[in-house]
């Protein structure tokens, strides 16, 4: 019995180390098995389609993960083992302790995982940090043909920005503009009211910078 505790020991370890290995590598598919280990969230047992298709928000952790399965077999291993090599228990007794001791690894780690780990994890998309059609707020006026500022938030983060009307006039301090295009640091704006007339959109407020 205690080759087969070893045993358990010894391919949830290796395994463990595997698999952290492949996705730092990059992924890695078995014939027969749907195993990628490209992406962190696969690697926690999310799903990767929420993290991929959108920026990282909503991932799910699986309580049977690779890396808690991975967990349980070398804590059951390694305690099952030590309790048949300098216990008197029976093995009864040896393999309910060592499930309690597996449970008890794959849980530590599951938490590890589905708390610290992966809601840090976010999948950068260019399509979420493109400021055509971004939403800002003049913060310094903008004067007819001259520059001033705006500020914009991408990303969950506020920036400022140079900013120059598209039109060339002018536009006061705190107007509501879209950010049609970005040159040589400085973004072309027009007013969020011009944009919704001729697209036909509610005249009010599109949301605060």
């Amino acid at each position: 019995m205690s080759t087969l505790f070893l045993g358990c020991f010894a391919f949830g370890l290796l395994f463990t180390v595997a698999s952290f290995l492949l996705g730092a590598l990059g992924g890695a598919h078995i014939p027969g098995l749907d195993l990628d280990f490209g992406d962190s969230a696969d690697l926690a047992g999310g799903e990767s389609g929420s993290a991929t298709h959108g920026g990282g928000h909503g991932t799910h952790v699986s309580p049977f993960s690779v890396s808690t399965v991975s967990a349980f077999l070398a804590w059951f291993g390694g305690a099952g083992y030590l309790l048949t090599r300098y216990s008197s228990f029976t093995a009864a007794l040896i393999t309910a302790f060592a499930t309690l001791a597996g449970l008890a690894g794959g849980g530590v780690v599951f938490l590890v995982l589905s708390r610290l780990i992966v809601p840090r994890l976010t999948v950068l998309r260019p399509e979420d940090f493109r400021l055509e059609g971004v939403v800002a707020r003049v913060s310094s006026a903008i004067h007819p043909g001259g520059t001033g500022e705006i500020v914009y938030t991408v990303g969950g983060t506020r920036h400022a920005e140079g900013a120059r009307s598209e039109s060339g006039e002018g536009l006061e301090q705190g107007r509501e503009v879209v950010i049609l295009r970005v040159e040589k640091g400085i973004a072309y704006v027009e007013p969020w009211s011009k944009i919704a007339a001729t697209h036909h959109l509610p005249p009010g407020d599109a949301g605060r910078a």
